[in-house]
């Protein structure tokens, strides 16, 4: 048994949330089309975190970057009140004071 489909449904729920994705002209996915945080984008290496918010005051969800001052990576989580490059490392105490949401923007490695 097979069913069908229509066009003006599939034309109806192309490139839309919750739809089907289009492609362009390479066959690829618009990046419009993915959701926030889907692309992580490497943003280098500074010295400082200072560096790194010199040179990137503001990010896209789950970009990141290596400070060499601490040895640590740091993620960009615009799910905070404020939003912010936060260090991946993160004390137990820390992590349980944020959010679900929070938590879940930045793979978080969790340390005593």
């Amino acid at each position: 048994m097979s069913s069908a489909i229509s066009l003006e449904y599939l034309n109806s729920i192309e490139g839309v949330a919750n739809g089907l994705a289009t492609l362009d002209g390479t066959g690829k996915i618009l990046l419009t089309q993915l959701p926030e945080g889907a692309i992580e984008t490497y943003k280098g290496e500074f010295a400082t975190l200072l560096a790194l918010q010199t040179d990137y005051d503001i990010a896209n969800l789950a970009d990141y970057a290596y400070v060499t001052e601490d040895l640590s990576f740091y993620y960009w989580n615009s799910k905070l009140a404020t939003p912010a490059w936060v260090n991946q490392n993160i004390t137990v105490t820390n992590y349980n004071l944020l959010s679900a949401s929070e938590k879940s923007a930045v793979p978080y490695i969790i340390i005593p």
